[in-house]
């Protein structure tokens, strides 16, 4: 009965928080202006943030270890390594380049002239068999590369190095960093919404007492104040989405043409856009929900 009620009162309700917000218009505005540049703060940094864990992602998968084998080493010998190399603690993935293998990626890295060059090496190719050893986790790189060296007829081994855990760990400093700020933003628009109720609250006090007078529910009091609360956060919304619509597609392809594809892929704006959006709306008006609850609730206790 209660249900069926509150959904036929539910109309009355939202024009009751509507014209609340048009009554108390400068602070209202004033709310949904903070809501809206909090929003817009909230879009670009869950945007950076999103796309530096992309980026963190590509360069943890990519990354591997580069393994010259000596040349002196027989093909026996060579592919006796890929057992061992297989067998140490946190190798994903061993995968074998043969001598001729590694002179064909040469030649086609180089331009026209010097292919003609190297290709006077086909007959007695420099180059030794190579492995390329991917790892489970990029902390483990430092550990698994020193283990290799001490692999016999292993010649060079190449990676990244402290530079690449290093930037690794700068990225995700960045990203955890953007969540923390997301959710002390989170908190200051609680805090705004808030405080823009209870002055609609203290406005309308008469009123209020006059309703509990005649008999009104908790409830019945309090759902206009929390649909206004949602109101504003909703309104809020509208220009953040705007933004992140037209300028996160914008931004998108012109970093894109910059960087090309690579290590530095970005999040595409489709459905990434969409998603987002729909997180802004419900954040705002969730927000102005939450906030408007405990404003009322802390009043109808007194």
């Amino acid at each position: 009965m209660m249900i069926v009620r509150g959904i036929k009162n539910f109309p009355k309700h939202c024009k009751t928080a509507l014209v609340s917000i048009w009554r108390n218009g400068v602070m209202s505005f004033s709310s949904i202006f903070a809501v809206t540049i909090t929003l817009l703060l909230i879009a670009v940094v869950m945007t950076i943030a999103l796309n530096v864990n992309k980026i963190t992602v590509n360069i943890e998968n990519s990354l591997t270890i580069y393994v010259k084998v000596d040349r002196a080493a027989t093909d026996e010998q060579s592919k006796a390594i890929e057992p061992q190399l297989k067998a140490l603690k946190g190798v994903k993935d061993v995968k074998f380049s043969s001598k001729d293998q590694e002179l064909n990626k040469l030649i086609a890295s180089q331009d026209k002239n010097n292919k003609k060059l190297f290709e006077n090496y086909r007959n007695d190719n420099p180059l030794g068999d190579a492995y390329t050893v991917e790892v489970k986790d990029v902390k483990t790189l430092d550990k698994v590369a020193k283990k290799i060296e001490n692999i016999q007829y292993v010649n060079e081994v190449t990676y990244g190095g402290s530079s690449t855990n290093k930037l690794v760990k700068i990225l995700e400093n960045i990203r955890n960093g953007g969540a923390i700020f997301v959710v002390a933003l989170v908190i200051v628009v609680l805090f705004m919404i808030a405080n823009t109720i209870k002055m609609a609250i203290t406005a309308r006090s008469t009123e209020i007492a006059i309703m509990r007078m005649v008999g009104a529910s908790n409830w019945y009091i309090r759902i206009p104040f929390m649909l206004e609360g949602a109101f504003i956060g909703l309104f809020g919304a509208i220009i953040p989405i705007v933004a992140l619509r037209y300028g996160y597609t914008f931004a998108y392809e012109q970093l894109t043409q910059m960087m090309g594809a690579g290590l530095v892929a970005f999040v595409s704006p489709f459905p990434f856009v969409y998603q987002l959006s729909g997180i802004l709306l419900l954040l705002g008006a969730g927000v102005g929900l939450i906030g408007a609850f405990f404003s009322v609730r802390k009043f109808l206790k007194l």
